[in-house]
């Protein structure tokens, strides 16, 4: 039926729980995982006044900035890798085939939907965490848009964590 399932993965705790019953879904069905981790491209003022919000910039700061970049970027780089990591050990461990894609864009359900395409994905498996607030706003909309664009079925889970 299902060949090939797309799983969003942050690395976050109530994640982890959610990957795993997405890797026990795909092992019962067959298929591989397409673990996908999709980020926001920062602009160089997003990530300079995340590092250094203290900073007056002025042109006598830019010599700080390529440095002040490198650094974020491989922060960032650090936490996707281990969020794909732990889906990719998931996987491994259950004897599930598992692709893992890094994927920077503007828009995460965006770019979500383009790596489930590109890759040839055919169920997209979403966990959804029940957070309210601005939390719930922020994640609950980038849910909710996934399900709204999607051309292809999307299992959305609640994974509150374990009980």
């Amino acid at each position: 039926m299902y060949k090939n399932i797309i799983m969003p993965t942050d690395g976050l705790d109530s994640c982890v729980y959610g990957t795993c019953h997405g890797v026990v879904l795909a092992k019962t069905l067959g298929a591989k995982v397409t673990a996908v981790c999709v980020t926001k491209h920062l602009t160089l003022q997003e990530i300079m006044r995340a590092y250094h919000p203290e900073m007056d910039w002025r042109m006598s700061y830019s010599r700080k900035a390529p440095e002040i970049v490198e650094h974020a970027h491989q922060k960032h780089k650090e936490l996707t890798d281990k969020a794909l990591a732990v889906a990719e050990k998931m996987c491994s461990e259950n004897g599930v085939p598992c692709t893992k894609v890094y994927f920077e864009d503007e828009d995460a359900a965006e770019g979500l939907l383009r790596v489930a395409e590109k890759e040839g994905c055919d169920l997209v498996f979403l966990s959804r965490h029940g957070h309210t607030g601005i939390m719930g706003k922020l994640f609950g909309d980038v849910a909710g848009r996934i399900v709204s664009k999607s051309r292809i079925p999307v299992l959305t889970h609640y994974c509150g964590g374990p009980s």
